[in-house]
């Protein structure tokens, strides 16, 4: 008998250059999508940072919008 593994058809990857799998902030994002979504996605060391690959388009577009809402967040504002 031949055991069959299901494969998710992965829609995209994003690559966040500069972060670790151990990074607090990509952990926390982890924790966030799983508590959402139930954690449908793959995560892995890429060549400049961690590796996020979704099966999900939606998903993927809420990920590439974590960085820019940071970076928002933390500019100061000029005089």
């Amino acid at each position: 008998m031949v055991k069959r593994r299901k494969e998710e058809e992965i829609v995209g990857v994003l690559e966040f250059e500069g972060r670790t799998m151990e990074d607090p902030e990509v952990m926390q994002w982890l924790a966030e999508h799983k508590a959402q979504n139930g954690g449908k996605i793959r995560v892995s060391r890429g060549s400049t940072g961690v590796r996020v690959a979704f099966s999900k388009a939606a998903d993927m577009a809420l990920w590439k919008a974590r960085p820019d809402r940071r970076d928002k967040g933390n500019k100061s504002p000029r005089s």
